[in-house]
């Protein structure tokens, strides 16, 4: 009986955990957060150490293979917050852990197939010869063989050939994805034995010491005159143009030496090395104050600070405060690639210990970023969701820009877990600050404050005592009933942007000042139309409208990707009077090119910042002046600061106003808040025009007067009314099946089960039930989806904690189900969207 006993989880979708016994030879050394090497199933694959056991109750264990640690790859603390996660989001334990470790953290067996006797007299198949053969030579797996051979039958060939002894299996130990990388580097320790060397006595030198090879003098000037003692061996021969075998010459003579060196793979842009001294105002160190005096406890701020307000110099100064105080930080920012001039920020501040962590990282990045925390020469972590699991020790603060951004809730896969609320989860473990920061906080977090879980810090005032910019609310319904106002436009059609607007484009081009122009969707138009029996093309995968784009001539589906050309009959009734409906940024751009030829216009959006960096680019090109008008989506409202943008249109700000969502006021009052805060940062004479159709809906009124409290006062009212966010939590199960049937039977048979469980509960709990609805895109990829809703009411404690019970035993309850590969059940915690 082994003296120890592991409990290991793995990145697979099961909740439970799976106990091994301990080698003798690795009692000593194994703890809780160490990687292991264990046989499951046929493979032997990484897994974490959870818990540590002196015995069990199971009969038979397997014992783990290998210890992949010297000391834990996650800490207690990072344990905790990954157990926290795993319960309040319903999500496998295995798979949050495995999101908090660099993906080239893992170490996976693999089967390779060799020829092991050739049986005489046997009528192998063509397929199985060519197999013999080529294992003869080489050790390949099944799918190595599947692509040399391009057979579908491989697999089974392979398997009738290995039981009659003809192949044979081996075992091999695939290593980590991504190591540390090393470089060579020269090092010039003669340096100061030449500094007082002129070129005519180093000419000499060269002379009298018989170096013969213009490479080598060449390479020994440049180090002299640049005073390099240390440097890349490869920045060296490419500023001399020589090879490396001048460097090992050099080195045989004993002027040089050569080593290796681990390198940094991080993707860092340039930036300036000096600190820009900024003086705070008297709101900003009141804010201050507050923060700084809290650390070294749990404490949350919500800072809610005006457009321009000098939030992120206060988060500047707070980190600053707690790295003197020998404590670490993480910074979170919604989406890392529309956030760059805040990382230019930090960087310029703080230089080399901060560390960037985002999705675009390679395996080798985010290994090398990963290796310099542990290493503790990164002092604070800059970047997305994901870096909320940065390995960072002793944290002081954490913040959150724009707490209130969707962004922070990951949906696309496990675990689905909103980052902003998991922060002050990470912090409290850590008895450390956060700081939620917004001009315009998300509903929960203003309630929070006004419940008095949160304190409240305000910067009311603009950090250059401007003013905030004057918004002006125009009826689009008038202006398309005054033909008079559209002298410039040839057809109706053409009518997209008010007179006012384009007044206002025209003055601001006039005095050279910059323009923001945002349509919250891209493409040309928003569909095509019969105007005969009134069919929209939809999309032939998902229940979608396809979307018409100029630059391909194309309809396309944004969801799944489908492309098909514009229709020349209706598909229903073959008229061929068909329509363009709805506005693009394509389509405005268009407009504002014809209108404005002299303009010089930059589009942003998923379509034109595909390429690597383009974002940047785009953003950077727009702030140098080098363009006049920037029109975009959503995404050029977030975290951008343009000294000389004068003016901010928005086109459309009805879009996503009336979309069958709860929080449809909410993001539309944030979205046209954040964008007409990039409006006259620098001078009170900024201006925002808002066009919409709809001009009564109240959330106008009060974007108009930049009041956010009057918005929250109206909005909780409607949330209190039907028990939504935040007076309720909110589960979204979505069940899904390429096949209707199916997804209508999984959903009626998890509403009934979950129906029966609240029919038995006690009074004390209060859980609304929703029966069974397609989603609001009932099909996409060919894959149908089906909603059921819990309303878990937040007025008792046992209500909360039966809901967490509740939920893992549906996960037990699933598996009856007996689901196929294509078939799915998804639980969302706090969600959303309901797409």
């Amino acid at each position: 009986m082994a003296d120890k006993f592991a409990n290991i989880a793995f990145n697979i979708p099961v909740s439970q955990l799976f106990t091994y016994a301990v080698p003798a030879e690795l009692c000593e050394f194994i703890k809780p957060g160490m990687r292991v090497l264990a046989q499951f199933g046929t493979k032997d694959i990484t897994g974490i150490v959870i818990s540590l056991d002196d015995s069990t109750e199971l009969k038979k264990t397997k014992s783990l293979k290998k210890l992949l640690d010297v000391s834990p790859l996650l800490s207690e603390e990072m344990l905790s917050f990954c157990k926290w996660i795993s319960v309040y989001y319903i999500c496998p334990l295995g798979e949050v852990i495995f999101s908090a470790v660099p993906k080239g953290a893992k170490v996976e067996s693999k089967v390779l197939y060799t020829t092991a006797i050739v049986i005489p007299n046997i009528p192998y198949t063509t397929l199985q010869k060519n197999i013999i053969n080529i294992l003869k030579e080489r050790s390949l797996s099944v799918k190595q063989l599947e692509n040399k051979l391009k057979s579908t039958s491989v697999r089974s060939a392979v398997q009738s050939l290995t039981e009659s002894g003809v192949l044979k299996q081996e075992h091999v130990t695939v290593s980590e994805t991504a190591k540390s990388k090393y470089e060579r580097y020269v090092k010039f320790d003669l340096l100061d034995d030449f500094r007082d060397y002129t070129k005519q006595s180093l000419e000499i030198f060269f002379k009298e010491t018989k170096f013969r090879s213009t490479c080598q003098i060449k390479v020994l000037k440049y180090l002299i005159e640049n005073e390099i003692s240390e440097a890349k061996a490869s920045d060296v021969l490419k500023s001399t143009k020589s090879a490396l075998s001048v460097l090992k010459s050099l080195e045989k003579r004993e002027f040089v030496s050569l080593h290796m060196k681990e390198a940094d793979r991080a993707d860092n842009q340039e930036f300036s090395a000096d600190k820009r001294i900024i003086e705070l105002n008297a709101d900003q160190k009141s804010v201050l104050l507050e923060i700084n005096a809290s650390l070294g406890k749990f404490k949350t701020f919500l800072l809610f600070g005006v457009t321009g307000s000098g939030k992120t110099q206060v988060y500047i100064e707070a980190i600053q405060y707690a790295l003197n105080n020998r404590k670490t930080a993480i910074v979170l920012v919604p989406e890392i690639s529309l956030t760059p001039q805040l990382i230019h920020r930090f960087k310029t501040y703080f230089g080399d210990i901060i560390g960037v962590i985002h999705s675009k990282l390679s395996d080798g990045q985010r290994f090398d970023v990963y290796r310099r925390i542990r290493a503790g020469e990164i002092k604070i972590v800059i970047g997305a969701r994901s870096a909320l699991f940065a390995p960072l020790e002793n944290i002081g603060v954490i913040i959150v820009d724009e707490e209130h951004d969707h962004s922070y809730k990951q949906t696309d896969k496990n675990p689905k877990y909103n980052a902003r609320d998991s922060a002050i989860v990470r912090a409290k473990l850590n008895n450390a600050v956060v700081v939620l920061g917004s001009a315009t906080p998300s509903m929960e977090s203003y309630y929070n404050y006004k419940a008095g879980k949160y304190s409240l810090l305000e910067l009311p005032h603009r950090a250059l005592k401007t003013k905030q910019p004057k918004i002006e609310i125009v009826n689009m319904l008038d202006e398309l009933r005054n033909p008079s106002k559209y002298k410039k436009y040839e057809t109706q059609e053409q009518r997209v942007l008010s007179s006012m607007l384009i007044n206002y484009i025209d003055s601001a081009l006039k005095n050279r000042h910059a323009i923001i122009l945002m349509q919250n969707r891209r493409g040309y138009s928003a569909y095509q139309q019969c105007l005969d029996c009134g069919n929209v093309k939809m999309c032939r995968n998902c229940d979608i409208t396809m979307i018409y784009h100029k630059h391909i001539d194309k309809l396309r589906c944004h969801y799944c990707g489908t492309a098909e050309s514009l229709l020349e009959h209706c598909e229903i009734c073959g008229s061929q009077n068909l329509k363009l409906v709805g506005v693009g940024t394509e389509k405005i751009e268009e407009e504002i090119q014809r209108l404005f030829p002299q303009a010089k216009t930059m589009r942003m959006d998923a379509d034109t910042v595909k390429g690597k960096d383009s974002h940047r680019k785009i953003l950077k090109s727009f702030h140098d002046g080098e363009f006049d008008i920037l029109i975009g989506t959503q995404m050029i409202s977030k975290g951008l600061d343009f000294p000389n943008v004068f003016l901010v249109g928005v086109i459309s700000a009805d879009i996503g106003l009336y979309i069958p969502d709860f929080r449809a006021s909410e993001k539309t009052f944030q979205l046209l808040m954040q964008v007409s805060g990039r409006s006259g940062r620098i001078s009170d004479n900024g201006k925002v025009v808002i066009q919409t159709m709809n001009p009564d809906n109240y959330i106008f009124p009060m974007v108009e007067k930049h009041d956010f409290v009057s918005f929250f006062d109206k909005e909780i009212q409607h949330r209190s009314l039907h028990k939504y966010p935040p007076f309720s939590k909110m589960v979204l199960i979505e069940v899904s099946s390429p096949k209707q049937v199916n997804v209508n039977n999984h959903s009626w048979k998890i509403y009934h089960y979950l129906n029966s469980a609240l029919n038995i509960t006690t009074s004390n709990v209060y859980i609304e039930l929703l029966k069974p609805a397609p989603a609001l895109i009932y099909k996409i990829k060919n894959t149908f989806r089906m909603h059921i809703i819990l309303k878990v009411m937040k007025t008792t404690g046992e209500t909360l904690s039966f809901s967490e019970n509740l939920m893992f035993e549906l996960q037990e309850f699933i598996h009856t189900l007996k689901l196929k590969s294509t078939e799915r059940v998804d639980i969302d915690v706090d969600p959303l969207s309901f797409y």
